[in-house]
């Protein structure tokens, strides 16, 4: 299921209009303007032009990103508090609208060690769930590229966040390409391809794999630097991804495009992508 992050100024259902135009069967994009704290009421009528456009579309998922101003393990306590507040609002909104997949960065630990950030993470989480109450909705934690103070860069951490947040059912994860091979693992080629995936089975059951991010890095193999590339322009190539594409595990498992210039260049690395299918 390939697509990409779409556009949707004039309203969150222009999503399906890029989305048929660049053929994509899955989609992903913000659920609420992502660069301030405020969450807007949405009215009946925009929910229902929503549906109406997602159901007349080719589109067959929605894949939805949490804003990266949330910090669910924030050491300032009014970000961490607006954080769980927004967390709610943007569970309760992909409820309204059918939305699925809610894709959520770790958070930024700042000075605490990653034990405690863990455990900020599960108290935030608590307080969350206290407030809303998911019934459709699973949150995709991503695999990070270890930039900064980023937690969850290593398929171990990854392990320990999904076990302290203890909810099978609610959390899974999103495994980004460019940030796997920024967080040290060289998903080069197809052994790698195999290596890699074995490893991240020793942690976490390949299962729990419910979306991807195809992205080529523009730094090397454990950069800890965050930079997306255009797919078979950066360090990974295009190996990793031809293996990806053909693995049957995966066919059903939404796979989105995070690359640069995405108005102008997601259609072009689409066609790329598609290439690399065996028909």
């Amino acid at each position: 299921m390939l697509g990409s992050t779409v556009p949707t100024v004039g309203g969150i259902e222009k999503a399906f209009y890029w989305g048929d135009r660049w053929g994509c069967e899955a989609v992903q994009f913000y659920l609420t303007l992502s660069r301030k704290w405020q969450v807007d009421d949405i009215s009946q009528e925009k929910i229902d032009s929503f549906k109406k456009s997602w159901k007349s579309s080719k589109v067959k998922e929605v894949v939805a990103h949490i804003p990266y101003l949330v910090n669910l393990i924030s050491e300032n306590e009014t970000t961490k508090e607006k954080s769980i507040e927004r967390m709610v609002a943007e569970i309760e909104r992909a409820e309204v609208l059918g939305v699925k997949y809610l894709v959520l960065h770790p958070g930024s630990r700042g000075k605490q060690d990653k034990e405690g950030a863990i455990k900020a993470l599960k108290k935030s989480f608590d307080l969350v769930l206290s407030r809303v109450a998911p019934k459709n909705v699973k949150i995709l934690i991503e695999t990070m590229a270890g930039q900064g103070t980023a937690l969850g860069s290593s398929f171990q951490e990854i392990k320990e966040i999904l076990s302290a947040l203890d909810n099978d059912n609610l959390f899974s994860v999103c495994f980004d390409s460019a940030h796997v091979l920024e967080a040290g693992y060289d998903i080069r080629g197809k052994e790698n391809y195999k290596e890699v995936l074995d490893e991240f089975n020793k942690y976490i059951p390949l299962e729990k794999i419910e979306a991807f991010h195809l992205n080529d890095s523009k730094t090397k193999v454990d950069s800890r630097v965050d930079r997306h590339e255009h797919i078979g322009k950066g360090e990974i190539g295009l190996a990793f991804f031809k293996e990806l594409l053909n693995d049957d595990r995966f066919k059903k498992i939404p796979k989105i495009l995070e690359t640069p210039s995405m108005e102008t260049m997601s259609e072009e690395n689409l066609k790329v992508l598609r290439k690399l299918i065996n028909k």
